[in-house]
């Protein structure tokens, strides 16, 4: 089995390889028209805006999408914004829409001040492995867990779409951009996350390789496999203890009713002596 980076220490069984994080790698020059585009943001910066590949933001809530360009449009920083169609109404001066980006070498830009996601386990990976904070607006599936793990290592900030506002995207940009400590810690992240002793790709090929010269590598898989069902579920423990149970509960009542009925007997006697 191959897990993904192990970012919180969990228990695994060593047929539990963490492999996770191949994709990653040092980010890639951009192309000159994008790169002088960011380099004219001057000192502040810009931001990165990407919903994936599954979620279409064109289809986004009316609400939702003004309270983005309304504070999205106000800011000094620009807005690289993955959008799925050539144009929108209304679009603030400092945003550019694209429909395809590679994201890794945006996300490893010098300039890049942080970055809005859907809170995917790649984009995850991604922002983690290049250092960078990011604001989380989860949609589905595995996506609020990893929002969830973010927000709670400190480096990044969610907020749900059943409670969106252009407050709370306000409030979470303004934390990221006057603070230094969701930073510092995304940086350490990408220190932890790169400081192995393979990478994740060479893990890959090691482990591949193990398995095929130690003819399927059984010897590293768990005991519970070969155990029977009624062991693995502790079926013979709970007979058991249930078992010892009705005895001693069978015992009590029989030693109950024994005294009870010797304490009744000498009742009896002591009211014939007395009315003898």
């Amino acid at each position: 089995s191959i897990r993904s980076n192990e970012i919180v220490a969990q228990p695994y069984t060593p047929a539990v390889i963490h492999a996770g994080g191949a994709h990653l790698r040092p980010a890639q020059p951009l192309s000159v028209d994008l790169e002088k585009w960011i380099e004219d943001s001057g000192e502040h910066g810009f931001i990165l805006f990407s919903m994936g590949t599954v979620v279409k933001p064109s289809e986004m809530p009316d609400r939702a999408l003004r309270a983005i360009l309304n504070v999205l449009g106000t800011l000094k920083q620009r807005v690289l914004w993955k959008w799925d169609q050539d144009t929108m109404d209304n679009l603030p001066s400092n945003i550019r829409l694209t429909k395809w980006l590679t994201q890794q070498d945006i996300l490893g830009h010098k300039k890049l001040r942080f970055f809005i996601t859907h809170g995917g386990i790649a984009s995850t990976q991604e922002a983690a492995y290049h250092g960078c904070p990011v604001i989380s607006i989860p949609v589905s599936f595995d996506q609020f867990m990893n929002a969830d793990q973010v927000q709670n290592q400190g480096w990044g900030q969610t907020i749900y779409w059943d409670n969106f506002t252009e407050e709370l995207l306000r409030e979470a940009i303004e934390d990221i951009l006057n603070s230094d400590r969701m930073r510092n810690i995304a940086r350490q992240q990408s220190v932890v996350l790169r400081d192995q002793q393979r990478s994740p790709q060479e893990n890959v090929n090691f482990w591949l390789e193990y398995v095929l010269r130690h003819n399927g590598a059984v010897h590293l898989r768990s005991p519970l496999l070969r155990m029977p069902w009624y062991r693995l579920f502790n079926v013979d423990v709970w007979l058991c203890l249930i078992v010892i149970v009705v005895l001693l509960m069978t015992l009590l009542v029989y030693l109950t009713y024994h005294i009870i009925k010797k304490i009744w007997r000498l009742i009896t006697r002591s009211w014939k002596l007395k009315s003898e």
